[in-house]
């Protein structure tokens, strides 16, 4: 049996609208803000307490060098005391710096020391 000719426009029609008219849009999405997070400011200088006690470190140093006595530790803790300030990191400064001048201290009181005889 044949389709009549306004059956075969009512299915295309159908069909068109199933495929066009039907599908609803997607729903936008909401996306939230994120939070602004602003990094904490990076020190210009160091404290007034790591910038002496690297002060007083170097004074240990050149009086440790003078009286020959002066020990490669306390030079690497110098240097990176020094790495520590050029980045204003005042903790590591202040750390450097004080074993620094502890070291000289005590190679400076190893002279006073009677030589050991093994």
């Amino acid at each position: 049996m044949p389709v009549q000719p306004c059956r075969k426009v009512f299915c295309v029609a159908f069909l068109l609208a199933l495929a066009g008219g039907c599908a609803t849009p997607e729903a936008p999405v909401v996306v939230a803000p994120a939070p602004v997070v602003t990094p904490p400011p990076k020190p210009t200088e160091l404290t007034a307490e790591a910038a002496a006690a690297l002060q007083a470190a170097e004074q240990s140093v050149i009086e440790a060098r003078v009286r020959r006595a002066l020990w490669t530790t306390a030079v690497e803790e110098l240097n990176k005391a020094r790495a520590a300030a050029k980045v204003f990191d005042s903790v590591a400064t202040l750390t450097h710096a004080r074993e620094a001048a502890t070291l000289c201290d005590l190679s400076i009181k190893q002279l006073a020391a009677p030589p050991v005889k093994w």
